[in-house]
């Protein structure tokens, strides 16, 4: 019989992956590995956080570094004023991401009428261009646009 019961506790143990020479060792080595873990932990968290920490600065200042001199500026004056015989030649913006001028990747969005860099209006009024790129830092994280507002007057007002 009792060889028997001994296989039987085999098999279990072989069907939970456990090997058969644990039993005793287990309990003993479980109790040493609570003790080491109970006086690691607070040294472990610690260790964690500082890490994360100095990771985060030293993010933030590689990303000051690498940013330092970027921009988005309009050219010229955000307001002009203009009458109906006139064109508007624009501009533009000047758009430095990362240290790269990317002020070629400029999007237009306009209600004037256009011929090529040069705008119009055929009625008074206020109208505008406003100035946006697809890019990591103006286009995604930041999501920067300028506007420049453009007022058309009749020619007899212009001279005012």
């Amino acid at each position: 019989m009792a060889t028997r019961k001994t296989a039987k506790k085999t098999t279990q143990k072989a069907e939970l992956n456990i090997p058969q020479s644990e039993g005793k060792v287990s309990k003993k080595s479980a109790k040493q590995v609570e003790r080491k873990m109970k006086k690691a932990g607070p040294i472990a968290v610690l260790v964690i956080v500082v890490f994360f920490v100095v990771g985060l600065l030293g993010g933030y200042l590689t990303f000051l570094l690498t940013s330092s001199h970027d921009c988005f500026d309009m050219l010229g004056e955000e307001e002009v004023t203009l009458t109906l015989d006139e064109k508007y030649i624009d501009e533009g913006v000047k758009i430095i991401e990362f240290g790269k001028d990317i002020s070629e990747n400029v999007e237009y969005d306009t209600n004037l009428l256009s011929d090529g860099n040069e705008f119009y209006a055929e009625e008074v009024g206020t109208y505008y261009i406003k100035y946006s790129v697809d890019s990591f830092k103006y286009g995604k994280i930041f999501k920067i646009q300028k506007v420049r507002l453009i007022t058309f007057v009749e020619s007899s007002e212009g001279g005012e």
